[in-house]
């Protein structure tokens, strides 16, 4: 069995994000695993053209939001200290995961994946597993249904 130093766990929401700390959980207080939780959001203003106030404020009440959520999910779980929250906004979310694994020596990217309709096409985990070079842990997440 591989035993990971360090693992980021990519939460979506609060649905993925419990499941998916609970699991990096476990593994922080088996295997000594150091956590980070992140959340990658679209970055509107690299989309748009002409300076849009309107798009600018919903950016930044999406940011808020995302670390309003990171850091109730840290609260909630129980996991060693030493782990971080990082946020990450932007469209290049491969290049920016890219370096913070650099960065921080990550071994292990955890990430959520959903069943549903065009799932196998559209999904994130999938994308991640064919251009991340470390492993990458796809843990199933129920249907809210």
């Amino acid at each position: 069995m591989t035993y990971y130093r360090h693992a980021l766990v990519l939460a979506h929401d609060q649905v993925d994000g419990n499941i998916l700390l609970h699991h990096g959980s476990k593994m922080a207080h088996a295997l000594g695993t150091k956590i980070t939780v992140g959340h990658i959001s679209s970055d509107y203003r690299e989309l748009q053209y002409l300076n849009d106030n309107t798009v600018l404020s919903k950016q930044s009440h999406h940011v808020i939001e995302a670390k309003q959520m990171l850091a109730e999910l840290a609260k909630s779980i129980d996991f060693p200290e030493g782990g971080g929250i990082e946020e990450l906004v932007s469209i290049t979310r491969f290049k920016d995961i890219e370096t913070l694994i650099e960065e921080r020596q990550i071994d292990l990217l955890i990430v959520g994946h959903k069943n549903r309709l065009f799932g196998v096409m559209s999904s994130y985990s999938f994308e991640f597993i064919n251009r991340i070079l470390i492993d990458v842990l796809v843990q199933h997440i129920p249907n809210e249904n």
